[in-house]
């Protein structure tokens, strides 16, 4: 909101909020009347709202303040600022307004304000005033007597509580969608990164230096999934995925992506982590005794090979309606590549990730081996 705006509705407020405490009594209109433009015209569902002239608005105060004597509280629900001009304003109000009769009833009625301001004298001055109570039993100019006013707090209340409720109801479906939205993208996307999409509606492509990618495959896959139904098929590779997904949570890697029969993890990213090669191999180990000790119960005989590497990746979110986290860079690549290199039941490294375990774990040195593009790597298979 502009700084014109911003003074307009504060003279508007204190002109209304000095109205309605009425901490003076009639002596009350002294202190209303110099937030009025000599000019000024009114209007409203009272007979005695009617005012051309300055004198005629200062009468229906008059008025006002000896019917309703008691101080008024004004709620705002609604408020909106206009410039009509440099030096003329409109402003819309609607509000809640409660008081009390001389005989403790407590009345609340739905009042809409109307005010037109002109800028005069260095200082904002109301030229116009209207007042609305929306109602379908009052025609303009008529009195709206108490009793009328009772039973049209009545129904005011009986909807307000309704209407509460109604989005009491609405608040707690909204929470748990909330909820089910945000369990979902903590599903699909590291925690850190769905947090950041949560806070900001977008996350930011991020290079992390230093991680180990960890690529999975089966041998002669399309030759099984010829021999079993599409549905055994799924079933087989769910309840496998399904147990790498518990084991590099247990080891704090982040689940990339599976692709057709080949898993895709990370570790090292969105955190920094000092051990992720060899978490990776620790991981690696354990899909392949639960795959040799599976297939030792089963008719179906799975054999998987074993791809990593370390070194830097770009790790970002792609997508827009369905999101994507995904890792680009040579060291993807490659760890695809060593994957598709190796052997079944063995995990093939790269020389810069033997780099980063070699005191810790045994390797074989493979020597150098050709992958795509002519170029040849030194790979190891752990032992």
């Amino acid at each position: 909101m502009k700084q014109i705006e911003r003074d307009i509705l504060k003279t508007f407020k204190a002109f209304w909020g000095t109205w309605a405490k009425r901490e003076f009594g009639k002596d009350t209109l002294d202190k209303i009347l110099p937030f009025l433009d000599e000019n000024i015209s009114a209007f409203g569902t009272g007979e005695h709202e009617f005012g051309n002239s300055f004198d005629n608005v200062k009468y229906n105060f008059e008025c006002d303040f000896t019917e309703f004597k008691n101080p008024l509280t004004i709620n705002y629900l609604y408020e909106n600022v206009r410039l009509l001009s440099d030096t003329v304003g409109h402003v819309e109000a609607e509000t809640h307004v409660e008081f009390f009769d001389d005989n403790k009833n407590h009345f609340k009625l739905f009042l809409r304000f109307t005010n037109i301001l002109v800028f005069k004298n260095n200082k904002w001055l109301i030229s116009h005033i209207h007042l609305s109570i929306p109602s379908e039993d009052q025609g303009d100019g008529e009195a709206f007597p108490l009793d009328a006013l009772q039973a049209r707090n009545n129904r005011l209340t009986a909807l307000v509580e309704q209407r509460t409720k109604e989005l009491e109801e609405k608040t707690v479906l909204l929470e748990k969608e909330k909820d089910k939205t945000e369990k979902l993208l903590f599903n699909i996307l590291p925690k850190k990164i769905a947090k950041e999409l949560l806070d900001n509606g977008y996350s930011v492509p991020v290079r992390h230096e230093n991680v180990s990618v960890i690529f999975t495959d089966f041998v002669e896959f399309t030759k099984i999934a010829s021999e079993i139904s599409p549905r055994e098929l799924v079933e087989e590779l769910n309840e496998i995925f399904f147990h790498f997904d518990s084991l590099i949570k247990e080891q704090e890697l982040e689940k990339i992506k599976t692709i057709g029969d080949s898993y895709m993890a990370v570790c090292g990213l969105p955190e920094p982590h000092n051990e992720h090669a060899f978490r990776c191999i620790v991981v690696a180990r354990k899909m392949l005794h639960f795959i040799e000790d599976r297939n030792s119960k089963r008719a179906i005989k799975w054999q998987m090979r074993i791809g990593i590497h370390s070194g830097p990746v770009v790790a970002g979110i792609v997508g827009n309606d369905k999101f994507a986290y995904d890792l680009w860079g040579s060291t993807v690549n490659l760890a695809s590549r060593l994957e598709g290199s190796g052997l079944q039941g063995r995990i093939n490294i790269s020389e810069d990730t033997y780099r980063l375990i070699k005191e810790s774990i045994p390797c074989e040195y493979r020597g150098k081996q050709i992958i795509k593009g002519n170029r040849e790597v030194d790979m190891y298979f752990v032992n």
